[in-house]
């Protein structure tokens, strides 16, 4: 799954496309089938709503977490469309859907959105677990109400510490926890394994014996993990693509996750948490 570097760079490589006009927005059979028979496949509410951004302005491209949004206006009416790439999701901006080099992507697109300049935003995905939607205010986004301050946030560390000092996580594990987007936006499996690693912290320990130095420490090492990826472009295990069509470089910076030694040489041990298999160093984290 993208964790927050990869919907992050996906952002970035969209803002060419503010100030530009959604023309017309073409579904996939795939969408359209999944509607008929009452499953919300991509496009996360009744289609008749989501096609109100046909001849919309976009303007402007923004990230919380690891959803990205779209700020809109039509007819003098703000509105925003949210999308969360899931496992496998992934924008594409092309002439022509044929210049989607990578064949899964090609073949499994689910919404074009055909803008003013003559171009196509393709949104594509594999496995079918991402979505779009449209809302009206942020207030009707319940993932957003409950988010925690973003990293780059001045307060982000103080309530990252603060929140989990608190007695409601105390007896959670550390590596599930801060995977909450309650206690920081963007973690996921993989960078949840590399920050514990780079910060020595063992992802079976219990928050509640891990000192305040320490998680000071983890948040730092989490920052740290999310900027290594940004200038790496991002990791690429699968699924992930930029929207030219290009792998991250990320994966080949991994300590832990995917590995079978740590740096130091050290084998590595795999748990489930949370129902994600955790790499870590029994040696080098405590």
């Amino acid at each position: 799954m993208p964790e927050l570097p990869e919907v992050e760079l996906v952002k970035r490589s969209l803002t060419s496309l503010i100030g530009l006009e959604i023309k017309d927005v073409v579904l996939s059979q795939t969408v359209i089938n999944g509607h008929k028979n009452n499953r919300l496949t991509i496009v996360k509410e009744n289609i008749d709503d989501f096609l109100k951004v046909r001849n919309s302005k976009i303007i402007n491209i923004k990230r919380r977490g690891k959803y990205m949004y779209f700020e809109l206006i039509n007819d003098d009416e703000m509105f925003y469309m949210i999308s969360h790439l899931g496992m496998s999701g992934g924008f594409f901006i092309v002439d022509h859907l044929d210049e989607i080099t990578e064949t899964n992507y090609k073949k499994h697109w689910h919404v074009q959105f055909k803008l003013s300049s003559g171009q196509i935003l393709v949104y594509s995905d594999i496995r079918r677990f991402g979505e779009i939607r449209t809302i009206k205010n942020f207030d009707d986004f319940l993932p957003f109400k409950n988010m925690a301050p973003e990293y780059t946030e001045e307060t982000a560390k103080n309530y990252f510490v603060e929140t989990l000092k608190s007695k409601r996580y105390e007896n959670s594990y550390i590596k599930a926890i801060i995977m909450d987007s309650k206690i920081i936006p963007g973690v996921g499996n993989i960078y949840a394994s590399e920050a514990l690693y780079r910060s020595g912290i063992l992802p079976t320990r219990r928050v509640k014996n891990i000192s305040r130095k320490r998680l000071e420490l983890l948040f730092d090492k989490i920052v740290e993990v999310f900027e290594l990826s940004l200038n790496a472009g991002g990791s690429t295990i699968s699924d992930y693509r930029s929207t030219s069509g290009e792998s991250g470089n990320m994966q080949t910076k991994f300590t832990v996750y995917g590995q079978k030694y740590c740096p130091l040489g050290h084998e590595i041990k795999t748990k489930v948490i949370g129902q994600r298999n955790t790499y870590y160093c029994t040696k080098c984290q405590r």
